[in-house]
């Protein structure tokens, strides 16, 4: 069974393409990001939302200002209209520092386990 691409890679990406601090939309962001993520035929099945697929909903939960670890939850993301995104300096500041995926994840991975604990 292929692996899918984690919530983590899509949010590094997502990062990687709002550098040019415009506002993105769920779809225009979408869009680019099939083009630059290596999909897997796991990402693309269809989950829960038929008229969605597997990574397409985690693109959805990265940008879910609700969800305690999306990329507003970090401060890596503003509201810039219904279904509209811009970066934040933080944002510019984390993907600029050239943080490498793994440290992302380890930053990940420490946040969940203090969660469980509460």
């Amino acid at each position: 069974m292929d692996k899918k691409t984690s919530e983590m890679d899509i949010q590094f990406e997502i990062l990687k393409l709002m550098q040019d601090r415009k506002v993105w939309t769920n779809a225009s962001l979408k869009h680019c990001l099939g083009k630059v993520l290596n999909l897997t035929e796991a990402d693309r099945e269809v989950g829960e939302r038929k008229n969605e697929a597997l990574w397409e909903n985690r693109v959805n939960n990265a940008l879910g200002q609700a969800r305690s670890s999306s990329l507003y939850a970090k401060g890596h993301v503003i509201n810039a209209g219904h279904g509209e995104h811009q970066i934040t300096e933080k944002g510019i500041k984390f993907i600029n520092e050239d943080i490498k995926f793994d440290d992302l994840k380890d930053e990940m991975i420490r946040s969940l386990k203090k969660k469980q604990q509460k």
